[in-house]
């Protein structure tokens, strides 16, 4: 009797020590998924995550299957698969939400949200990111610095500068805070970004040279070349077209190692208007070309719409209004798609041109008052999300200036001191 009794409780001691070993072997190859999404590597990041996922599963770990699947989600989000990362976040909220998750429920409803924004839909990325906002409310759990820059991002989109930089210094006071240099980084790259929309162009390089000190440090490869990109813009607003060009070739050659396919034609796109404004339009347009194949190879849709729109300018420099009425028209419908008010006002305003070299200025005159209408919708979405930020306690009614936000950063010599 007693060797019979050892016998199972061994047995039932092995069996615990074998869900231990299982466990522990889950989530080292979910942190070594991590680790690999960190240095742009997206493919050895998926095959670590996809060999977690069916152990925490096997043994039932709710909480690893949560985190597996939003990691999984954010690894197509890097590779701007926007509809399989949305997938997999779908998935990872319906679990979080059978264990009443609603910390991590928080994170990855922001996460979704940055998904439906990158692909174009601002509404769908508003009510995710109000959604999380909502939890944390009704939780009492601190907002995470994420979300922060996640509606920072929204309302730059929306071309809210002064909530922008609000919500992102948000970011940057949490993240200093917590001591968290890599998040830092990204809330410093995102107020750089913003001040090159105001015309601030001295804050915009000097917060993306923080930004890249912090992300070269900590070998962010894909957030370093972003931060090239970034800089390239600014210096072409400042019409510094020789540091522009020098900043997006970088940056293009280094997308093209990690394999961010999307950030690919988007900076080809970005040449093809530096181009553009160089009067080169032979440049211009093989830019513009090369990075409609990779657009359309991948179906970047937000960025085959920017690239018809800028063939279409170019068209119209030499009035040849038929190709211009082509690239036109793709645009307009995919963006219509989309919900893009943005791009829709944009592809309004050439269309009001054509319509005018065409000598039809009845029709000019009609799409100048739907680009108003576009720019309408667009500023009526922001405000109907200030509204909601207010009543969740969020964001002041009044406003009347916008603390720089020099003042919330650290002095660099702080910055490179850090291990």
């Amino acid at each position: 009797m007693q060797s019979f009794l050892w016998y199972c409780a061994n047995r039932q001691l092995n069996q615990l020590n074998l869900q231990d070993i299982k466990k522990g072997l889950a989530k080292a190859y979910l942190n070594s998924g991590y680790s690999c999404r960190l240095l742009s590597e997206f493919e050895a990041a998926i095959e670590y995550f996809d060999n977690a996922l069916p152990i925490f599963r096997q043994i039932n770990d709710n909480t690893g299957i949560s985190r597996t699947l939003n990691g999984i989600g954010n690894v197509h989000l890097n590779l701007s698969s926007f509809d399989k990362a949305i997938e997999f976040y779908d998935e990872s909220i319906y679990t979080l939400q059978s264990i009443g998750d609603l910390n991590f429920e928080t994170s990855v409803l922001s996460n979704r949200g940055l998904a439906f924004q990158q692909s174009g839909n601002l509404r769908a990325s508003l009510n995710n990111y109000l959604e999380s906002l909502s939890i944390s409310k009704s939780t009492g759990n601190p907002v995470h610095y994420s979300l922060f820059n996640n509606l920072g991002i929204v309302y730059h989109e929306t071309e809210s500068f002064y909530e922008s930089l609000m919500y992102f210094n948000e970011a940057l006071k949490k993240t200093m805070a917590e001591k968290n240099l890599i998040d830092e980084s990204f809330a410093l790259a995102n107020i750089g970004r913003t001040y090159i929309y105001t015309e601030d162009f001295s804050n915009a390089i000097t917060y993306l040279s923080e930004a890249m000190i912090i992300m070269k440090r900590y070998g962010n490869r894909q957030a370093e070349t972003q931060v090239y990109a970034n800089l390239g813009k600014a210096y072409m607003k400042m019409r510094c077209f020789p540091e522009a060009i020098k900043y997006y070739n970088r940056a293009l050659k280094y997308y093209k190692e990690i394999g961010d396919k999307s950030s690919v034609d988007h900076t080809l796109c970005e040449l093809g208007e530096l181009y553009f404004e160089l009067n080169d339009y032979r440049t211009s347009k093989q830019y513009f070309m090369d990075g409609l194949e990779v657009s359309e190879k991948i179906n970047d849709v937000m960025n085959i719409v920017r690239i018809n729109t800028g063939l279409a300018k170019l068209y119209l420099k030499f009035n040849d209004t038929e190709k211009a009425s082509g690239y036109l028209s793709i645009a307009e419908k995919l963006a219509e798609s989309a919900k893009s008010y943005k791009d829709l006002s944009k592809i309004s305003k050439i269309y009001s041109e054509y319509c005018r070299l065409e000598g039809n200025y009845r029709e000019a005159k009609k799409y100048m008052d739907k680009h108003y209408i576009y720019l309408e919708k667009l500023n009526n979405l922001a405000e109907a999300n200030k509204i909601q930020a207010m009543m969740l306690g969020h964001i002041k009614e009044k406003v009347s200036h916008v603390e720089p936000a020099y003042y919330f950063n650290p002095p660099k010599e702080k910055v490179l001191s850090k291990a």
